[in-house]
């Protein structure tokens, strides 16, 4: 056979699609790789409470984030969407396979950033999340498909709705746990006494 014909092979072909890191099945190991390392970095699989119920939503006491599903799955699918726009404003030849890998990769990323010891810590010095203890991994698992779901949302209904999708969910947060997306970012970049104050209640 021929270099030429070997080349065009299309079991070849096949084959280098399934080593492309752009690839759906690569993001795919990508997570297991992530679930792999949560959990051999000592996290509980689903959190230390050991009550099997998919949803908590006690956000300022050691039950957040130790279900599969809490209010902050809603922040993880906006992550979803503001990759998605990102992504296509900055990247748009990419082919939407490559696009989602690069979601994938920045979910995956933030959940091994976000259980570290120097996030979790921080968390809870300056949030009003004093009982914090990192994320069980069936939780990171499902912020993951959250992020991934986003994407997909925001590539299905377009700019407009996806904004306006972006906007109702951070004002249902606001009113249902008195914290959103922004609200977190600024709270762990720039931590404001009163807000924390307001957000237990005071």
């Amino acid at each position: 056979m021929s270099e030429a014909t070997y080349q065009t092979s299309p079991r070849s072909d096949s084959f280098s699609f399934y080593l492309r890191p752009s690839s759906w099945n690569t993001a795919a190991l990508l997570v297991l790789l992530t679930i792999a390392w949560l959990i051999g970095s000592g996290g509980e699989v689903w959190g230390e409470t050991n009550l099997y119920w998919p949803l908590s939503a006690e956000v300022w006491s050691r039950q957040n984030s130790q279900h599969p599903i809490d209010p902050y799955t809603l922040t993880h699918m906006l992550h979803g969407v503001l990759c998605f726009w990102l992504i296509k404003l900055t990247l748009p030849q990419l082919p939407v396979r490559r696009q989602f890998f690069l979601a994938i990769l920045f979910a995956c990323g933030w959940e091994v950033v976000e259980n570290s010891s120097f996030v979790i810590d921080r968390y809870r010095m300056v949030t009003a999340s004093a009982d914090y203890v990192g994320d069980a991994v069936v939780n990171s698992f499902m912020d993951i498909v959250a992020c991934g779901l986003g994407f997909f949302v925001a590539r299905a209904v377009g700019f407009g709705i996806s904004f306006a999708v972006f906007i109702a969910v951070e004002v249902l947060m606001i009113v249902w746990i008195r914290d959103n997306l922004l609200l977190n970012i600024l709270m762990i970049i720039y931590p404001l006494d009163g807000v924390k104050t307001w957000q237990l209640g005071g």
